[in-house]
């Protein structure tokens, strides 16, 4: 009916990666009220508990079946509209209940979590207000915030006294760390290396959230000039999609084949044609890719850790928005002449704030410039300039005979539209001009020394 479609629009006003988020708190929450304050929950919801607990005898058990029961017989279920699926009856939550609860979550040790482990604590219980479609009780938000206002000054008191860093979250990503991290992925053995050199590069050049990348899709990318052009669909700040076609421009740095973003999307295209048949296709097919990133990335630095530590990066400490971080600071900082802040936040997907934002928007020369920075280009030489490898051919058959090959090459390859067409083009041109550099540095089983886009390459100058 037309209300069940209105109430599923309605259920999707937070994204399903949040909700998992969401749910995997606030189950531990569930789990702790049970105990200690039962009479907030649903009455069938405790019985169905008192009913696992019965049936399972060891604790490792009871936990297992515990959240199932919790996440996905009922927080995976709840609607706005009928709160009674919501296992807490909200309306008797109070701040003493929550507040109480938070004070309980520390380490092992007595001191307390990170300040993001209480926010998102506190963004879980508003989540089941919100699905409960009810408002929570008058001065709930300000205490609140008072109350992680207070977390935040005692959790850097402790770390203070404890001699600790202060910094929350994964360290920075430098220059140096991208440069070593690419160079292992582009001569790694294993074929999972050459998804993570095209998923870092990626990440890095559009200062993106591994969620954007994971999400991209063939039709995202064109070519325009000497630029490839990106467009991130939807982000964190922009879930409507309003900035869906602003145009982030990436270009290829060929005075380092290994930070060569061309060159890594053009051994991806050819190593996997597949991706191709399709414009709509996922450029990263298969199901969760960010954790599939997030493994390999911390393999490469813990099975290379002499070198990494040589560079100050020890294993546990990048992780995958290391590298949003890092790309933002070396455009901010890493030279006196660094691109506009507005071009960085545009592109990082950052409000500028206040009345900034109405008045200061996207640009392409701005753009340009950030893109020619985050590739690697040094502004300060006149290499920063420097043109993609193209074909430039004389005679319109040597140019056919390009396009055939390329078209050979990929599936469906004829069916390719032009946009998609012209981007695969720039990208064997790539391959092509650093031929000699794949022959001498690709690992001798990795799979693309078998491609015909090298075994089938037309001889040119």
């Amino acid at each position: 009916t037309r209300m069940e479609e209105v109430a599923n629009i309605e259920n999707n006003c937070i994204s399903l990666r949040t909700k998992r988020r969401y749910h995997t708190t606030a189950c531990l929450f569930i789990i702790w009220a049970y105990y200690n304050h039962r009479g907030i929950l649903r009455r069938e919801f405790s019985e169905q508990v008192d009913a696992v607990l019965l049936v399972q005898s060891s604790a490792l058990a009871q936990r297992k079946a515990l959240r199932q029961l919790v996440i996905t017989r009922w927080l995976e279920k709840m609607e706005r509209r009928r709160p009674e699926l919501c296992p807490v009856d909200v309306s008797l939550l109070s701040y003493d209940i929550v507040s109480t609860y938070m004070t309980t979550k520390k380490r092992e040790e007595g001191r307390y979590l990170g300040r993001g482990s209480y926010d998102n604590i506190r963004s879980s219980i508003i989540y089941l207000f919100t699905m409960s479609n009810t408002s929570p009780p008058p001065g709930f938000r300000n205490s609140m915030t008072t109350l992680l206002k207070g977390f935040t000054r005692t959790i850097v008191g402790q770390r203070v006294e404890a001699g600790e860093s202060l910094e929350e979250g994964k360290e920075v990503m430098s220059f140096e760390c991208l440069k070593l991290l690419c160079k292992k992925f582009f001569e790694g053995q294993n074929d999972e290396y050459h998804f993570a050199h095209l998923f870092l590069l990626l990440e890095w050049n559009l200062i993106a959230r591994s969620d954007n990348i994971v999400h991209l899709h063939v039709n995202d990318f064109e070519w325009e000039s000497d630029s490839l052009l990106i467009f991130l669909k939807r982000s964190k700040h922009d879930q409507e999609g309003q900035h869906g076609r602003t145009p982030f421009h990436i270009f290829f740095n060929s005075e380092n084949p290994y930070l060569n973003i061309g060159l890594s999307l053009g051994m991806y295209f050819f190593s996997h044609p597949g991706v191709l048949s399709n414009p709509k296709n996922r450029l990263f097919s298969a199901r969760f890719q960010y954790n599939r990133y997030a493994v390999i990335l911390n393999k490469v630095i813990e099975d290379n850790r002499a070198e990494f530590e040589q560079i100050g990066v020890r294993p546990g400490v990048i992780g995958s928005h290391s590298a949003r971080k890092g790309a933002a600071t070396l455009a901010a900082s890493g030279c006196t002449v660094s691109p506009s802040m507005a071009s960085i936040c545009t592109r990082a997907g950052w409000k500028l704030g206040g009345t900034r934002d109405k008045y200061i928007k996207f640009e392409n020369a701005g753009d340009q410039y950030l893109g020619r920075v985050l590739c690697g280009l040094n502004c300060l030489t006149m290499e920063f300039s420097v043109s993609p490898p193209f074909f430039d051919l004389p005679v319109s058959e040597l140019n056919e005979q390009i396009d055939r090959t390329i078209m050979g090459i990929v599936a469906g390859g004829t069916r390719i539209n032009a946009a998609t067409f012209e981007v695969l083009r720039m990208c064997y041109a790539c391959v092509v001009f650093h031929r000699e550099f794949l022959a001498e540095h690709l690992d001798d089983h990795n799979r693309f020394r078998a491609s015909a886009a090298l075994t089938h390459m037309p001889e040119v100058s």
